[in-house]
């Protein structure tokens, strides 16, 4: 759940070597039509974008440089937060193994910094370029969460071998995790606070 923080669902994998892409594409098979999954460079391939919007999902990932894009028409050029954002609307891909993408790329410029989004929500009304720029940097939540989990709950090493044990422990850290974070929502709350100003 990018806005608290917190793990909706848990899937353990045995398979410590299967790549992260596969169990991804994997997951989608339980996200539900019209979910919006925000994500990183990983994510931001021709293949992933077609499966999201095959399932009726949506994405907005940070642009991976790899991916070949060409400009279709520029929807809007603005001054935003000091920079220059552009929405631009591009196909994606070379064609060759995977059919064309058409998406929008978000990108704001201004001093050195650059961020640069690709989404395939086609329509701006249903998501405009600046709520995909504020949307964004939520994903450090979950970053934050990983970090909890293996610093916090001492998640970064395991009490067993067997897959079942890994995953027992796994699963035990996800809920007092949840639990960790309700009450530092609470304690936060009642201080006038964000539970990020709150160290774990």
């Amino acid at each position: 759940d990018l806005f608290r923080g917190i793990t909706r669902e848990v899937r353990f994998s045995a398979d410590a070597a299967k790549a992260e892409m596969l169990r991804a594409f994997e997951i989608l098979t339980v996200v539900p039509p019209g979910a919006l999954l925000v994500g990183d460079r990983l994510y931001c391939s021709v293949k992933f974008f077609a499966e999201l919007t095959h399932r009726g999902t949506y994405g907005v990932f940070r642009r991976n440089k790899r991916l070949l894009l060409k400009k279709v028409k520029r929807l809007r050029r603005v001054r935003f937060r000091g920079g220059v954002l552009e929405d631009i609307l591009v196909e994606a891909g070379c064609g060759a193994t995977m059919p064309k993408q058409t998406l929008r790329r978000i990108r704001l410029r201004g001093g050195r910094q650059t961020r640069d989004l690709l989404t395939n929500v086609l329509d701006p009304k249903r998501l405009s370029a600046e709520e995909a720029l504020c949307l964004y940097p939520w994903r450090w939540s979950i970053e934050r969460l990983f970090f909890d989990l293996k610093e916090v709950l001492n998640l970064h090493r395991f009490y067993a071998g067997s897959p079942n044990a890994v995953a027992m422990q796994l699963y035990a850290a996800a809920i007092v995790h949840t639990a960790f974070r309700i009450a530092q929502a609470r304690a936060a709350r009642d201080h006038g606070l964000t539970p990020e100003e709150i160290s774990p």
